[in-house]
């Protein structure tokens, strides 16, 4: 007789045995059952991305925690399932296929996510960084998934806290935020920006071990002027203008308070990819009230500045004595410019004179003080000359020896421009910072060719080697990635309070320095990616000092020894075991019984 579907209006008309006999099936089934008054562990849990070890369970583990059966009987170390993980990413060779197995790999295995990317660098980087993150965020709509981070509307103004809070972890030390409105060289990308902020959290991780359940990716979504966006119908984000103006202030305000207020008043909030006025203005109101960091501007300065004081270490000339054109007037390169400032005025060079030799060209050509459109982070690089309009012009009468642009342009440093810094300088220093690569001012190949293989190059973007002359040129990769994983984790380790701008000139010092003489003799400014793991630490250590030193930090009791205490923060990329430790006890059972 079947029990199944037993509809609860028709128990009266059951007859007695046949009750009887239901009694019986369901008093067999649930208290004969050896097996039913087992506790059994919720195996969604076990299996989760952050928790879940997949082959590399032991079978004790597996089978006292009820997840035996549900994975082959093969074991796996963790060394082998990064292998098969490196096999399974390799077979991929279009990038953006690379990026979603690596997504789909962060959503079933964590641990072994992070340790892919941080044994495996040089592969890794420029799929979940620059370049092909650009190409994420244009299709961002496309790939998004659930959990990816939290979105904070202009629809949630007055209730942005209640939006904080629901985050299903509270243990948030670290926010990465933007605005969307200035992505790489890409424009206003609104809420397709959480692209970037998720790279930038996987590298605060894999690169700079700093543990992911602490930290949080935000956009807040407050519009796009893309109209791009607005017509996409698979577009995720809010369908309206941009706001701005007082009311956007207002929004950005109220998500800064309840941030604090909900993780507390030591959170780190690093902003990324605002557009420039924005983000000077922010930078200006928020730097010494939170613990506040822009990468645009100061991990990009503290990036470029280690690339000019590691030409100096090269050259053996002076950084006082040379001239500088910086092209483009945007967070990246007014950012390194003062930064350099500092750095110059740190040596003794008086404030007026910091910026003598340093000289700005932007689309509307080099700044004077006839210039429109000056501002206060501008003004002071505008000279009294006759105006120049174009950058050849500017090169061949200014005769820099180091040439920076940031502006986003695609080829903006033509054959004039190269073969110009080469007559001028017997080895000129040129630095085409914009990403992603499709937008790089030049490439690696055509500043080796036009400057007959004489050039200091660098490069935002990663470029292949290039051979001259049958010799090969290394290309250094000015990438921001050298600082700010670093950056962040002696700020988080150390709770700080606010960042200086010391703390960017030191990271500067730091990168600078560890770049090799090796790596120097063959042009290359900036250390290889495949040590930014190293690196990263230095740049904590350096900087978990000075918050120490100069009474910046939160935490208490201070560390005996720095070194030792940022190991034990670091998020630990091996298995550890999966069962809580038991012990031993006295036998209490018969001990009463005897009593």
């Amino acid at each position: 007789m079947a029990f199944k579907g037993i509809n609860v209006n028709s128990i009266a008309r059951i007859s007695l045995p046949n009750w009887l006999r239901i009694c019986h099936h369901v008093r067999r089934c649930t208290h004969s059952d050896p097996y039913s008054e087992i506790v059994r562990n919720n195996s969604d849990v076990i299996m989760n991305s952050r928790l879940n070890k997949g082959l590399a369970f032991t079978l004790r583990e597996r089978q006292l925690l009820g997840v035996h059966g549900l994975m082959p009987c093969n074991f796996r170390s963790m060394e082998e399932v990064v292998e098969v993980a490196k096999n399974n990413f390799m077979s991929r060779k279009d990038p953006l296929g690379q990026y979603t197995y690596l997504m789909s790999l962060r959503s079933l295995h964590e641990r072994i996510f992070y340790r892919f990317i941080s044994e495996n660098a040089e592969l890794a980087l420029p799929i979940m960084y620059t370049p092909t993150v650009g190409s994420v965020v244009n299709l961002f709509s496309m790939v998004y998934r659930m959990g990816m981070g939290m979105y904070v509307t202009l629809y949630d103004r007055g209730h942005i806290i209640d939006v904080l809070k629901n985050w299903r972890v509270q243990s948030v030390r670290g926010i990465c935020v933007t605005d969307g409105e200035r992505i790489l060289g890409l424009g206003d990308m609104a809420a397709n920006g959480m692209g970037i902020v998720l790279g930038k959290l996987f590298l605060y991780t894999a690169l700079g071990g700093v543990p992911p359940q602490i930290l949080l990716p935000i956009t807040l979504d407050v519009g796009t002027n893309n109209q791009l966006l607005l017509d996409d119908p698979h577009y995720v984000g809010a369908r309206v203008k941009r706001i701005r103006g007082a009311e956007y202030d207002d929004f950005v305000e109220e998500f800064m308070q309840a941030a604090v207020t909900c993780f507390g008043d030591d959170t780190f909030i690093h902003f990324e990819d605002f557009a420039t006025p924005n983000a000077y203005k922010f930078l200006r109101k928020y730097q010494y009230k939170y613990s506040y960091f822009n990468d645009d501007i100061q991990g990009t300065a503290a990036t470029g500045l280690a690339g000019f004081l590691a030409a100096e270490r090269l050259l053996k000339c002076q950084l006082e004595d040379q001239v500088f054109l910086f092209v483009g007037a945007g967070s990246a390169a007014i950012g390194i410019a003062n930064l350099l400032c500092k750095e110059l005025i740190s040596r003794g060079v008086s404030k007026e004179e910091a910026p003598k030799n340093i000289y700005v060209l932007e689309q509307h050509g080099l700044l004077t003080t006839e210039s429109q459109g000056l501002n206060e982070e501008t003004c002071r690089y505008a000279k009294q000359m006759e105006p120049i309009k174009d950058l050849a012009m500017a090169v061949e009468k200014l005769k820099p020896a180091i040439l920076l642009a940031a502006t986003g342009t695609r080829g903006l440093i033509n054959e004039q421009v190269l073969r110009l810094m080469a007559e001028y300088n017997e080895r000129p220093v040129i630095f085409a910072l914009s990403n992603p690569t499709s937008n790089a001012e030049c490439t690696a190949e055509q500043a080796f060719e036009h400057t007959e293989g004489r050039v200091i190059f660098s490069s935002g973007s990663p470029f292949p080697p290039v051979v001259i002359n049958g010799k090969r040129h290394i290309t250094g990769q000015a990438n921001n990635c050298l600082v700010f994983p670093g950056i962040a984790l002696g700020a988080l380790s150390m709770r700080a309070r606010h960042l200086p701008h010391q703390v960017f000139l030191n990271v500067a010092r730091v990168v600078a320095n560890y770049t090799s003489d090796e790596d120097l003799d063959s042009g290359n400014l900036y250390p290889p990616i495949r040590e930014v793991n190293d690196l990263s630490f230095q740049v904590a250590l350096n900087v978990a000092k000075f918050l120490e030193e100069n009474d910046l930090s939160n935490l208490h009791p201070k560390p005996k020894d720095l070194c030792t205490f940022l190991h034990s923060y670091l998020y630990r990329l091996t298995y550890g075991p999966s069962l809580p430790e038991t012990w031993e006890y006295p036998d209490l059972e018969n001990s009463a019984e005897k009593c």
